[in-house]
């Protein structure tokens, strides 16, 4: 029997529709998709945009917080370069290089990292560390130089250090460095007269240790002692943007991370804050040192050459 027109035509309309309505769920499937696509694009450049700006401006907070800190508590005749901020997911690195400047020469000491996240908490690791020889004597690792012992004069020791012995042997084409300890406390004008021309003062260590009579168990080795840096005029200045030229200057730079030790150090200042300082020359130089009535210890660190 054969169909009728309008039986054709009811099946013609039917594919037409099953096509249309396929056609129809296909574009609406692609525009669910591509809507999808762009909704999770933007979401997740939001997400990125957002950590980027919270852990930078977390990071440029801690790193803001660290320069401030270097100015007053470092290793001694250090200086650190804090300016790389790596950023990653929900947290963010702080890497600074750490280096010493003798005369006109620069010494590469070291690198500091510091992992952070977004609440302001941070590990922090080092490149080098140091090995204790014996009682007075101290190296720095990996680069093998010396490293200088501090000695509070309110402490006794069983030994120290008194490397003037041990530098009269050296040659002389080398520059040094050597740590002073005093026998008291004085004022920083008292120290920077006090002391011959001919070697250079590049750091004043700051006493911030509590009253005692006993015996220590062994000397500083330097790593975060307070101190006010005073640059080599050469080369030291350039690379330093510390503007510390008197104690009250030191007190003030210190509020804005301990406010607590300032205050207690302002209490002491009338005594004299500085209990040793850092020195640098040749060995002519530092020798003017051997037989001073203020130098209690002596410490050598490290040794560059001067060509």
């Amino acid at each position: 029997m054969k169909k009728t027109n309008d039986e054709l035509d009811s099946i013609f309309d039917e594919k037409s529709l099953h096509i249309t309505l396929k056609k129809a769920k296909y574009i609406a499937f692609l525009r669910t998709v591509f809507i999808s696509a762009l909704v999770v694009c933007f979401v997740i450049t939001v997400l990125i945009k957002g950590n980027n700006y919270f852990i930078n401006t977390q990071g440029n907070k801690l790193a803001e917080q660290l320069i401030k800190e270097n100015h007053v508590r470092m290793s001694p005749n250090t200086f650190t370069n804090t300016d790389t901020i790596s950023t990653g997911i929900l947290k963010g690195t702080i890497k600074s290089e750490v280096f010493k400047v003798i005369e006109d020469k620069v010494i590469p000491w070291g690198t500091e990292e510091i992992t952070y996240d977004l609440l302001g908490n941070f590990n922090a690791s080092f490149s080098t560390h140091s090995t204790i020889v014996n009682d007075t004597t101290m190296y720095h690792i990996p680069n093998g130089q010396r490293e200088m012992l501090f000695y509070v004069p309110k402490y006794k020791y069983k030994l120290y250090a008194n490397d003037f012995d041990m530098i009269k042997d050296y040659p002389n084409d080398k520059y040094m460095e050597m740590a002073i300890s005093f026998n008291k406390n004085y004022k920083l004008k008292e120290v920077q007269k006090m002391l011959p021309t001919s070697v250079h003062q590049t750091w004043y260590w700051v006493d911030n240790y509590a009253k005692s009579n006993g015996y220590r168990g062994e000397p500083e080795n330097g790593r975060w002692l307070l101190g006010i840096s005073k640059p080599s005029p050469q080369l030291g200045e350039k690379l330093t943007t510390t503007k510390i030229k008197t104690e009250a200057d030191f007190l003030n730079e210190l509020e804005k991370t301990d406010p607590g030790e300032s205050k207690n150090l302002k209490n002491r200042q009338k005594n004299g804050l500085i209990i040793g300082l850092v020195v640098t020359g040749t060995k002519k130089e530092l020798l003017s040192l051997r037989n001073e009535p203020y130098v209690k210890a002596a410490s050598l660190g490290a040794v560059v050459d001067k060509y």
